[in-house]
């Protein structure tokens, strides 16, 4: 690479989500053509992971190389294409950890998805644009979704009930976890754990309803209530807002469909020194394939990565590597961790 060859500060630019469109566009072309661009990238990002553990201060104490990346095809496929480098191939380092995971490589966001956490602990991770404003009271816990969508990890507490509500729609959950979009003259429900119950808003007015009273409360003329529904996990519901809308539409999805409903929550996480129970945790509410500790001593074990949120896989494999854990993969969407007998 010439002193006078853009490639690396288009790969720097690219690693730290400042990326112009025209820039990721002359990005993905060199790239294609190039199979010496591809592997900078795969040395760049290797050591942008490794930068990122010293950063917090952890040391490397043993590291292992992958094999050597493929040959090229012919025609390099587009990044456009939701193509994949093999980047975890390039470096990966067990116990003190470090890893990138190279998805798609797609023009930056004007806004991110970003977390937030309530007073209670509950956690509400916002996609983009998103706006959400809590109203807890000594009763219950309300959080209104202004605009835009938001994903619910509920903490229990049988005392408050935890309520989100949306354009008229209400969905309401003791400790579950729960996705919620506003979008235009509808609100989409999908419950990724345990169950909620949804309250559609209220039915217009009858015609020749008789007037309210000054006995009767103007709520009880002003709509006709609406039927509460109760959703399971893997169910998403579709509520029209519109006076004239139709009844919820309640479908049951498969694990791929929920995969792509929440793929915008996808990001890099970063962990340093945090328990393999919360790391399971962070991501088995994002990803349909989950993993279980089936020893609970390893809910306490340690470890220290920078992963993508979508990479299971290539976490399990750090476990399996770096850490002696054992992995059996159950069905299509399960894997149970345990120690070596």
């Amino acid at each position: 690479m010439s002193p006078a060859d853009p490639l690396a500060r288009l790969i720097a630019d690219w690693l730290s989500d400042r990326i112009s469109p025209e820039d990721f566009r002359t990005l993905d072309a060199r790239l294609r053509a190039d199979p010496a661009a591809r592997a900078a990238l795969r040395r760049t990002a290797s050591l942008d992971a490794a930068l990122r553990d010293w950063a917090t201060r952890q040391e490397f104490s043993s590291a292992w190389a992958g094999a050597a990346a493929p040959a090229p095809a012919r025609t390099a496929p587009s990044l456009f294409r939701r193509c994949r480098w093999p980047l975890a191939a390039a470096a990966a380092v067990a116990l003190s950890v470090a890893t990138y995971h190279v998805g798609t490589l797609a023009a930056p966001q004007p806004l991110a998805p970003g977390t937030r956490m309530l007073a209670d602990g509950t956690v509400v991770e916002l996609n983009g644009a998103a706006e959400i404003v809590p109203d807890y009271t000594a009763t219950e816990r309300r959080v209104h979704l202004e605009r835009g969508e938001a994903h619910f990890t509920v903490t229990k507490d049988s005392a408050r009930p935890f309520i989100v509500t949306a354009a008229g729609v209400s969905v309401r959950a003791v400790g579950t976890a729960f996705n919620v979009r506003l979008a235009g003259a509808a609100v989409e429900v999908l419950v990724t754990e345990g169950q909620v119950r949804l309250q559609p808003p209220p039915a217009p007015t009858a015609p020749g309803a008789p007037a309210p009273t000054a006995t009767a409360p103007l709520s009880t003329h002003s709509a006709s209530p609406t039927p509460e529904r109760l959703l399971a996990a893997r169910q998403r519901a579709v509520v029209g807002t519109t006076p004239s809308a139709a009844a919820p539409e309640i479908a049951t999805l498969t694990p791929g469909e929920i995969a792509r409903v929440l793929a915008w929550q996808h990001r890099l996480l970063n962990f340093s020194a945090t328990p393999l129970g919360e790391i399971a945790a962070a991501f088995n509410r994002r990803n349909a394939t989950q993993l279980v500790l089936a020893d609970p001593g390893l809910a306490a074990l340690r470890v220290n990565a920078s992963l993508r949120s979508d990479n299971v896989h290539g976490f399990v494999k750090l476990l399996e590597t770096g850490f002696g854990v054992r992995a059996e993969r159950r069905g299509e969407n399960e894997i149970l961790l345990s120690r070596p007998p």
